[in-house]
């Protein structure tokens, strides 16, 4: 799917690795010409709304939220008037820079919510199944530019399922480690302005969001995602206990993907994806020539780096 100058174009795929595409859009809005969307002002988000297996569009416009509601075949439902008129631009003043906002299933019914970290904190707005949501609530007074003094350039926050229940929660680097909030399940949580790992921050650490990528990922095939981050000497892990604590040394677990071994974000990307059929997240890196790759062993370890497509890389082709 991408948000062109005439609105949102889609290639279904095949299954075979190949696309059906034509050169039209699906919405004629949410884009550049057709609507005025701007990447620095209004993010365009994929999820699954109605829980029925299928990523319907959430914009963030001037307004406040937009929805298109897939109908399964590649065209979606849209009226061009805010689901919500608020978490917007204009509409409640959240800017790209400051104010990240995400999609994720915080109460377990299979439905995408809003999680907007603002001014003043978090702020969830519950999917009612029907492309529209539950008025925005204040749910924590931190994680925020001004409540925490989190930032964007600084401090990435991620939504993820710590204790394998289905429930996304919020995983936050911040200037002295590591926060967890843990979802309840009604779009509160469970919050202690403590860190549960006191590394991998900004202070502590060390750790900058223009050099050390972090991730979250189920790294064992057991439903919980566990911290994965790029640092200077290489990858770091902390493996989730399952209660929104990790354990965690600051030791090495793999001496290749870092900074140190001349990876950088502006060049090579690194990401986690399951490679084989064992449910567990690998490491995935588009280095200078071309994609390496580096196999978890369910331990929270990997396997050594390995040069998968001579392809795609910085110095081959220039990506």
């Amino acid at each position: 799917m991408g948000f062109g100058d005439a609105g949102v174009y889609v290639a279904l795929s095949r299954g075979d690795g190949t696309f059906d595409y034509t050169p039209a859009p699906v919405v004629g809005d949410l884009g550049y010409v057709n609507g005025g969307w701007r990447v620095d002002r209004h993010p365009r988000l994929l999820g699954d709304l109605t829980g029925e297996g299928r990523a319907d569009v959430v914009g963030f416009g001037d307004a406040g939220v937009y929805v298109a509601l897939s109908r399964g075949d590649g065209t979606f439902d849209y009226t061009p008037a805010p689901v919500v008129g608020d978490l917007g631009y204009v509409n409640g003043g959240w800017r790209v820079d400051r104010h990240p906002r995400l999609l994720a299933d915080v109460t377990g019914n299979g439905r995408a919510d809003i999680v907007g970290f603002g001014d003043h904190g978090v702020w969830v707005a519950l999917s009612r199944g029907d492309g529209t949501f539950e008025p925005p609530r204040l749910v924590i007074p931190d994680f925020g530019y001004v409540a925490g003094g989190w930032r964007v350039d600084r401090h990435p926050r991620f939504l993820a399922d710590l204790r394998g229940i289905g429930r996304a929660d919020i995983v936050g680097f911040g200037d002295a480690g590591v926060y967890v909030a843990l979802s309840r399940g009604d779009g509160t949580f469970d919050y202690s302005p403590q860190p549960v790992i006191g590394d991998l921050g900004y202070v502590n650490g060390g750790w900058r969001v223009d050099r050390h990528p972090r991730f979250l990922a189920d790294l064992r095939g057991i439903g919980r995602a566990d911290i994965v981050g790029f640092g200077d000497a290489g990858v770091y892990v902390a493996l989730s206990r399952g209660d929104g604590t990790f354990d965690y040394t600051p030791q090495v677990r793999l001496a290749d993907f870092g900074y140190a071994e001349g990876w950088r974000v502006d060049r090579n990307p690194r990401l986690l994806a399951q490679l084989t059929a064992t449910g567990r997240a690998d490491i995935v890196g588009f280095g200078d020539v071309g994609v390496r790759t580096s196999l978890s062993n369910g331990d929270g370890t990997f396997a050594p780096k390995r040069l998968a497509a001579p392809d795609f890389g910085f110095e081959v082709r220039s990506w």
